[in-house]
């Protein structure tokens, strides 16, 4: 019984923060008139969305483009399952991520996304930028929100110093990882800021 008290917990404070995740997308995304597109038609960032009667498909989202790039909000980005797999050198078990086909769809497209900045000095890389859904004081590393909503920036050039929380858009190609343990899941490159 004190089980299943405790999954009920875990699963309550989960959706509550997915809730504030779509509250925060909501927010902190600026209007546009840009047309959306369905991402399955990506052969041209700038046309309008193509009907296919034929092609019966699960996934639906449609973004937004803004200088030809896919305004993607951190709720698309929740939509990712764990595995827990063997980690033969770790010697544990570990969560590996399953992306669903919607975010598989986004690998290896140019993609804008807004977020709270975490800075990562330590590394003594400049040209690295942890980007959260959530302020420092509740993310990944500090507030047991999900590794979905973190992202790795790798900035094109040497970057600016960022103030922790900063909110701040960012743009460049998205990368899925579910295998490099020494990144994140979601890893945007050649990222550059958006003013």
């Amino acid at each position: 019984m004190k089980y299943a008290i405790i999954f009920l917990l875990v699963f309550l404070c989960g959706l509550g923060l997915l809730q504030l995740l779509d509250k925060e997308d909501e927010s902190i995304q600026p209007e546009l008139s840009e047309v959306p597109v369905n991402i399955s038609d990506s052969s041209s960032l700038n046309s309008k969305p193509t009907e296919n009667h034929d092609a019966i498909e699960e996934d639906t989202t449609s973004y937004k483009v803004v200088d030809n790039h896919y305004e993607i909000l951190w709720s698309h980005l929740s939509k990712v399952d764990f595995e827990e797999r063997f980690n033969e050198d770790m010697n544990v078990m570990i969560p590996y991520p399953v992306f669903h086909p919607s975010v598989k769809k986004l690998a290896g497209k140019k993609i804008q996304i807004k977020g709270y900045v975490i800075p990562f000095e330590e590394t003594g890389d400049e040209t690295i930028v942890i980007l959260s859904a959530f302020p420092f004081s509740s993310c990944f590393f500090c507030g047991g929100a999900g590794a979905e909503t973190v992202m790795d920036v790798q900035m094109k050039k040497k970057s600016q110093r960022f103030k922790q929380d900063a909110m701040t858009t960012f743009r460049g190609k998205l990368r899925l990882n579910d295998s490099d343990l020494d990144y994140l899941n979601y890893i945007l490159d050649d990222a550059e800021v958006v003013n």
